[in-house]
């Protein structure tokens, strides 16, 4: 999120991103031009899961290597789990034992794809736990949408509550709001 008057380089990529449209969200990652390695990363995150989004998971497992960025890795990681279904269990598995360990709560990336993983894994709970360590808008929209899911309505509005008072105008917030 950009400080208060900063202008958000991403703005574009990630607001065509959060309403579905994910071929624009492509466009526009790949012909903006960023002022630092870690806008790259921020960039690269919304692009990859764009394809996600796709099912264009190929592009993902063939594009992001070993030596990536740990948020990029946490892309990866869903990329696989959903591209290989043989392999479902043990990616849930070695998630559960990063889990286990700390976890580094400002990788936020890494905390939305462990939930979407738990959450296609059935794991409801999992997810929400994983979730409730992050304090990004992001998180806040994907528990909205996991308890719509469950139908928990009532917890849905108060987290849709918190959403508004972090950021009303946000375009994550006024998506949740409509429903």
């Amino acid at each position: 999120m950009a400080a208060q008057g900063e202008v958000d380089e991403l703005f574009d990529v990630k607001n065509w991103f959060y309403i579905g449209s994910y071929q624009q969200s492509i466009n526009e990652a790949q012909k903006v031009k960023l002022s630092s390695p870690e806008k790259e990363v921020e960039r690269d995150v919304f692009l990859y899961r764009a394809y996600i989004a796709q099912r264009k998971y190929g592009v993902v497992l063939d594009e992001i290597r070993p030596n990536s960025s740990p948020e990029l890795q946490a892309v990866r990681m869903f990329a696989e789990y959903l591209s290989n279904e043989s392999r479902r269990d043990a990616i849930v598995s070695e998630l559960d034992k990063k889990m286990a360990k700390s976890v580094d709560v400002t990788n936020t990336t890494f905390l939305l794809m462990a939930a979407s993983i738990y959450f296609h894994d059935g794991n409801t709970d999992a997810a929400l736990r994983v979730l409730h360590q992050g304090e990004s808008l992001e998180c806040l929209a994907t528990i909205v949408q996991i308890l719509l899911k469950i139908d928990r309505l009532d917890l849905a509005r108060k987290e849709l509550k918190k959403m508004v008072e972090m950021d009303e105008d946000a375009t994550l917030t006024t998506c949740n709001s409509m429903g």
